[in-house]
């Protein structure tokens, strides 16, 4: 399934790429949201080599499936995310990989400057590998996606101030 989506950030593309390629911005975002360091949330690995950064999050997720597809998704989920962004190109890529879930799920993403903010674009590719139920399990994964993004984007868009 293709899904695309976006969010809006009240500053510019400059200011965003240097939060998102950002550790603390990752690490702080992930607290502001509830999760504690090394009970709900491990920095697997974080680099940055001149305008490359990649950071690989492993963190526990929450999951309320309906009965369609919950016996494909746990109760709580663990799940690994990792972000690569080229700060100079203002584009990057999210592999998200739930662990005990048939589902593959990576997106590009590109920041853009529009009307005095940064638009930030996401085509999502989202495979479940499981015959018959595929299109219900990735349309809850979509709607559940879309759900924890809107949140992400409150906390980012209260932490932007650190980086203007």
């Amino acid at each position: 399934m293709k899904h695309q989506s976006q969010a809006r950030y009240p500053a510019s593309s400059d200011v965003v790429i240097r939060m998102f390629t950002d550790r603390k911005f990752h690490t702080r975002k992930l607290e502001a949201m509830g999760l504690e360091d090394q009970k709900n949330y491990w920095v697997l690995d974080c680099a940055k080599d001149g305008p490359a950064f990649r950071i690989r999050i492993k963190r526990k997720v929450p999951m309320q499936a309906p009965a369609i597809v919950k016996k494909f998704i746990p109760a709580e989920s663990t799940v690994v995310n990792e972000e690569s962004w080229n700060a100079a190109s203002k584009t990057g890529r999210v592999v998200v990989e739930p662990q005990g879930m048939p589902l593959e799920m990576s997106c590009t993403t590109q920041l853009r400057d529009q009307a005095g903010e940064c638009l930030v674009s996401f085509d999502w590719t989202i495979h479940a590998k499981v015959p018959l139920l595929s299109g219900a399990l990735e349309k809850f994964v979509v709607a559940d996606m879309e759900k924890r993004a809107a949140e992400e984007a409150e906390i980012a868009i209260r932490l932007l101030k650190d980086y203007r």
